[in-house]
C-alpha cells in the first residue's frame, strides 16, 4: 500500500520538481565519474603518455628503417656518387636553408602587424619567438594540435593583450588554412595533364589528398563562423555544451555557455580590429602565399641536388619541373593531414620516396627524402629548441641582475 502512495505521488510531482531530481541526479554521477578521474593513478597515466610516445617514434622509425633498407639494399647502389651529387650542387643546400629561413619571416611578420595593429606596440621579438615556437609545438604535437594553444598563452603573457592574444593566432591560423587551400585546390586542376616529372600520383593519394582538402577548408569555415557570425557561434556554443552535458563532462553548463559566448564576442571584436585593416589582410594573405609556397617548393630544390638522377630521366631545372614538383608536394600535405603523428612522421616521409623514386636512383631517393624533413621538419624542431633555451638563459641572466625579462 505504501508503495503505491509513493508510486502515486511521485507521478504527481511537478514537471519541474522531476527536472530538478534529474539535475541532481545527473550532477551526482558527474561528480562520481569526475572523483573516479582524479583517483587514477598517475603513474598509469605517465604509463600511457610514454607508451603511445613509444608507438608514434617506433612507427616514425620503422617508415625510416624501411625506405633506407629498400633503397639501399640493391647492389648497384653507388654512395659515393650519391655524396658527389651533392657536393657539386651544395649551392642547392643553402636555398633549402633561405627557404626555412623565408617560413619564419613570413610568419614573424605577418604576427608583428597583427600585434601592432591590435595593441598599438612594436614588438618585433615576441613575434618572432611566437611565431618559431608556435610551428615548434605544431610539430611536436599530434595532429599539430599544439601550436595555437601555445601562442594565445606566450602572447598573453608577454604583454598582448587577452583578446588580441586570443585572435592574433586564430587569424594567423585562418590565413594559413586558407591560402593553403587554394593553392591545393589549383594543384588538383591545373597541370594534372601536364606531367613534367611524370610522376603517377596513386588514386588513393589523391582521394586522401581531397579529404584532407576538405579538412583545411572545414577549419577556415569553423574558423569564420566563430569569428564573424557570432550568433552562429553562440548556437554552436550552446549545442555542443548540451551534448557535453549529456555526455556528464560538463558540470556547469550555464558558466560553460557564459565563458564561450563572451569568447566569441571578444574574438569577434579583435578579429574585426585585425581585417578591417586592408594593409594587415593583403599583406598577411601574401605573407601567407609566401609560406606555403615556401615550403612546398622544398622538394623541388631537393631534388636539384641529385643532376645525374634527374639528368637520367630526361629532366632538368625549370619553371614547369618547379610546379609539377610543387603540386605533388600538396597532394602530399593533403594527403597525410589525418595521420596523427607529430609534424605527419612517418607519412610524410614514406608518401614521398614512394611518389618520387620514379625520377631519382638507388640511393638518392632515401637521402633526398631525409634531406627534404631535414629542412621541412627538423629545421623547426631545433630552432624552437634553441629559442627556448636561449630564453631560459636569458632569463636567467637578467634575474640575478635584477631585470626584467626579454619580452
Amino acid at each position: 500500500m505504501d508503495s503505491k502512495q509513493n508510486s502515486r505521488q511521485d507521478r504527481a510531482l511537478p514537471q519541474e520538481d522531476v527536472a530538478e531530481t534529474d539535475v541532481r541526479e545527473s550532477q551526482v554521477e558527474t561528480d562520481n565519474n569526475a572523483e573516479k578521474e582524479k583517483n587514477i593513478d598517475p603513474k598509469k597515466k605517465r604509463v600511457r603518455k610514454i607508451l603511445l610516445t613509444l608507438l608514434l617514434v617506433t612507427i616514425i622509425a620503422a617508415v625510416i628503417v624501411y625506405t633506407a633498407v629498400k633503397d639501399f639494399s640493391g647492389g648497384n647502389v653507388d654512395i659515393g656518387n650519391v655524396f658527389r651529387q651533392i657536393k657539386d650542387n651544395w649551392y642547392y643546400l643553402i636555398v633549402l636553408l633561405g627557404l626555412f629561413f623565408l617560413t619564419i619571416f613570413a610568419e614573424t611578420l605577418k604576427f608583428f602587424m597583427m600585434i601592432r595593429k591590435t595593441t598599438g606596440k612594436y614588438m618585433f621579438g615576441t613575434a618572432f619567438t611566437n611565431a618559431a615556437l608556435g610551428k615548434f609545438y605544431d610539430y611536436v604535437t599530434p595532429f599539430g594540435s599544439g601550436g595555437q594553444p601555445f601562442q594565445i598563452y606566450y602572447l598573453a603573457k608577454n604583454g598582448v593583450p587577452g583578446g588580441p592574444a586570443g585572435a592574433i593566432p586564430i587569424g594567423s591560423m585562418f590565413l594559413s588554412q586558407f591560402t593553403f587551400f587554394v593553392c591545393a585546390v589549383v594543384s588538383f586542376i591545373v597541370g594534372v595533364d601536364a606531367n613534367v616529372a611524370s610522376i603517377d600520383i596513386p588514386i588513393y593519394i589523391q582521394i586522401l589528398a581531397y579529404f584532407g582538402a576538405v579538412c583545411y577548408i572545414s577549419v577556415s569555415l569553423f574558423l569564420v563562423v566563430f569569428s564573424f557570425f557570432p550568433k552562429a557561434g553562440h548556437k554552436v556554443i550552446a549545442w555542443g555544451v548540451k551534448v557535453l552535458t549529456k555526455l556528464r563532462i560538463c558540470k556547469k553548463p550555464e558558466k560553460w555557455i557564459e565563458k564561450g559566448n563572451t569568447a566569441i564576442d571578444n574574438n569577434k571584436k579583435n578579429m574585426s580590429i585585425i581585417f578591417k585593416s586592408k594593409r594587415v589582410l593583403i599583406v598577411g594573405t601574401l605573407l601567407s602565399f609566401v609560406f606555403n609556397l615556401a615550403q612546398c617548393s622544398m622538394p623541388y630544390f631537393t631534388l636539384l641536388l641529385f643532376s645525374d638522377a634527374l639528368a637520367a630521366n630526361g629532366l632538368t631545372p625549370s619553371w614547369q619541373l618547379w610546379f609539377d614538383v610543387t603540386r605533388i608536394t600538396f597532394f602530399i600535405y593533403c594527403a597525410i593531414t589525418i595521420v596523427p603523428t607529430p609534424g605527419n612522421s612517418g607519412a610524410a616521409d614514406g608518401t614521398f620516396y614512394g611518389l618520387f623514386s620514379s625520377v631519382l636512383m638507388a640511393g638518392t631517393c632515401f637521402t633526398g627524402m631525409m634531406i627534404w624533413r631535414m629542412y621541412s621538419f627538423y629545421s623547426y624542431i631545433i630552432l624552437g629548441v634553441t629559442v627556448t633555451v636561449t630564453m631560459k638563459v636569458v632569463g636567467i641572466i637578467r634575474a640575478k641582475r635584477g631585470k626584467t625579462p626579454i619580452r
